[in-house]
């Protein structure tokens, strides 16, 4: 079973193989990404320790369209009868419409570990919302925060009430110490830069990443600090 961890006020962190999705609870639930393909189930499971049901999600929502972010949204809308909303640049791959880009900013070695790509490709999945930058959901609770550079479409998500931001690739968190995303999966680091510095000018206590453990205190003042360190 995932691990669940409270990360703010009904605000989750489950963590999976690999990635973490987030659940947002308030009078409906938000779920913040989906995983990898075959991960879904878990994601399901955490919905007990809180003591709701599938039935109660209104959204997912998807911060990039990455497998590993992507994955199992298809199952998890038909499993909560929930609308997908993903932001508008990205639309298109979520759906199937538009093949996805390579994750890999070597093309070389996206060539070589295509086939693995292949294996994993999340299911297409029906886009209710299009998101663009400043949009809110959950009757304005979540603040919808278009961060680019890892993915053209990249978000970060915003909960100003909570104090809490969730930032998906946007940055790594390694050893105690911030970072920019990785070098090997991030389209335009320069462009990440950008919005690294715009993340930074939010208000918010706790810094949430899909790949790392969260700064559970006085986040915005470490983030504002790492952007100093930017060329």
């Amino acid at each position: 079973m995932a691990r669940v961890s409270e990360v703010a006020t009904n605000a989750y962190q489950v963590s999976l193989p690999g990635t973490s999705v987030f659940v947002l609870l308030d009078d409906q639930v938000t779920i913040v990404d989906a995983g990898w393909r075959g991960t879904g189930r878990g994601v399901l499971q955490a919905l007990e320790r809180p003591g709701r049901q599938p039935s109660e999600v209104s959204n997912i929502v998807i911060t990039h369209h990455h497998t590993d972010h992507l994955g199992d949204a298809a199952y998890l809308s038909r499993a909560c009868a929930a609308g997908v909303a993903v932001h508008r640049d990205e639309a298109p791959i979520v759906q199937g419409e538009t093949p996805p880009p390579s994750p890999f900013a070597n093309r070389l070695v996206g060539r070589l570990m295509s086939p693995l790509v292949a294996s994993r490709k999340p299911k297409p999945v029906a886009v209710d919302r299009r998101l663009a930058d400043g949009d809110s959901l959950a009757d304005g609770d979540v603040k919808v925060i278009h961060s680019p550079g890892h993915t053209p479409g990249s978000i970060s998500v915003h909960l100003p009430r909570q104090g809490l931001l969730m930032v998906g690739d946007a940055l790594e968190y390694r050893r105690g110490r911030l970072g920019l995303p990785s070098s090997h999966f991030t389209a335009d680091m320069e462009q990440a830069k950008r919005s690294i510095r715009k993340l930074a000018e939010l208000d918010f206590d706790v810094l949430c990443f899909s790949h790392y453990p969260p700064i559970r205190s006085r986040a915005a003042p470490a983030l504002r600090r790492f952007c100093e360190s930017l060329d």
